[in-house]
């Protein structure tokens, strides 16, 4: 489907019922962690082959239990790699949600952004004749004073 205009109204009681949802969600899954930059550094990282050779490697564990040492803790695996196949299958779904609410917030965000510069030009020219008016044209401008200074800085350094 291509895009085109998005025209709808929000409901205060979809929004609710996402976050609630969302809530729910988060309350399935308590064990969830945030990693730091450090952290996620130091981890191995899988891709898709990655992930094959995980589920692979379960399916071997179970098949052949005697290959591994009794020091290896099978138990342990097995929650840990039933868990990543779990994991991967609600972060898909997931996956596919987000990509839908950034593109659709980009599209409606544009759309927003559009209209919002065809007001502030209205605003500006009215300001000056409509009392009261050439405030709100001040403090939409604020939003282009630091476009404007590097602009003026580029022209009176020509040399950087």
């Amino acid at each position: 489907m291509s895009y085109q205009n998005i025209s709808f109204t929000l409901p205060q009681a979809d929004i609710d019922a996402v976050k609630a949802a969302i809530a729910t969600i988060n309350s399935k899954l308590p064990f969830l962690i945030t990693l730091d930059a450090d952290e996620i550094r130091g981890l191995v990282k899988l891709g898709p082959k990655s992930a094959d050779f995980v589920n692979d490697a379960a399916a071997a564990s179970v098949n052949f239990p005697n290959v591994l040492p009794a020091s290896f803790d099978k138990v342990e695996y097995g929650k840990d790699t039933a868990l990543f196949k779990s994991l991967g299958d609600i972060k898909q779904l997931v996956d596919s949600l987000k990509e839908k609410l950034d593109n659709t917030y980009t599209a409606v965000g544009s759309e927003a952004m559009v209209a919002s510069l065809e007001v502030y030009a209205y605003v500006q020219t009215a300001g000056d004749r409509t009392p009261g008016l050439k405030s709100v044209a001040d403090k939409l401008k604020d939003r282009f004073k630091s476009q404007g200074a590097r602009k003026s800085s580029k022209k009176k350094n020509p040399s950087a």
